[in-house]
């Protein structure tokens, strides 16, 4: 996974051939994401709060686990 933090400093192809390369097979072996730059994790107690809303490209934001989890397991069986 690649952060996508708006810098051009990485090239895709560079790393592609990298990998190939080094004996790895585009699409068998590995693949390319490009991720959200997520700054800021923050857990335990008394740590502050800090709220933000990350934003996903619309095919991710339109995906529900709701749907998901109901499409796959109905009853304990697949769902049609």
């Amino acid at each position: 996974m690649v952060r996508d933090t708006g810098e051009e400093h990485h090239d895709r192809q560079d790393m592609i051939n990298d990998l190939q390369n080094s004996g790895y097979a585009l699409g068998e072996d590995f693949i390319i994401m490009d991720v959200p730059n997520i700054v800021n994790i923050t857990y335990g107690r008394d740590v502050g709060y800090k709220i933000e809303q990350e934003k996903l490209d619309p095919e991710i934001e339109s995906i529900s686990a709701t749907e998901l989890r109901n499409a796959i397991v109905v009853g304990g069986e697949l769902a049609n």
